[in-house]
C-alpha cells in the first residue's frame, strides 16, 4: 500500500467512527457529567463543541423571580418527545448567578415548544456552567 493509500484509509476510519450514532443517550450524556470539571466555570459553548455524537433537542429553563439569579437552572433533553416526558434522558445545566435577563428565553422556550433552535443556542452559549447533572 502506498502513502496515499494509507492516508485515505486513515481519513475513512476517522470519518466513520465520528460518524457513529450514538445507541446509548445516558451513557453517552454521562460521559460528559463524569469530565464535568472541564466545563465548570466555562461557558456554555464550550460544551456545545464537544457534543459531537448528539446534540440537545429539547431545553427548559428553571426562570425565577430573584434578579440575582433568575435562571438557576436548564434541562435538556436529546429526544423531540415532549418536554416534560418521563423515562428520558435529562441532562441539567446549572448556571452561575448573573443579571442578564431572562425575558429572551422565556420567549424563545413559548414560541419555539421548547426545541432547542439557534436562538436558544445563541442565549445560552456565553452562560457559565456551575454544574451538570444527568439522569434518567
Amino acid at each position: 500500500m502506498n502513502i496515499f493509500g494509507v492516508t485515505f484509509f486513515l481519513f475513512l476510519n476517522t470519518v466513520l467512527n465520528a460518524q457513529k450514532p450514538v445507541s446509548d443517550t445516558l451513557a453517552y450524556a454521562k460521559k460528559f457529567e463524569t469530565n464535568k470539571q472541564k466545563y465548570i466555570g466555562k461557558p456554555f459553548s464550550l460544551l456545545l463543541k464537544d457534543m459531537t455524537q448528539l446534540q440537545f433537542k429539547k431545553a427548559k429553563s428553571d426562570i425565577k423571580e430573584d434578579q440575582e439569579n433568575a435562571l438557576p437552572s436548564t434541562i435538556f433533553r436529546f429526544s423531540d418527545k415532549e418536554v416534560n416526558s418521563s423515562n428520558e434522558v435529562s441532562f441539567v445545566i446549572k448556571w452561575k448567578a448573573d443579571t442578564a435577563p431572562v425575558t429572551p428565553i422565556e420567549f424563545f422556550e413559548q414560541e419555539h415548544n421548547y426545541r432547542f433552535t439557534l436562538n436558544e443556542r445563541n442565549f445560552f452559549e456565553k452562560k457559565i456552567i456551575k454544574d451538570i447533572a444527568v439522569y434518567k
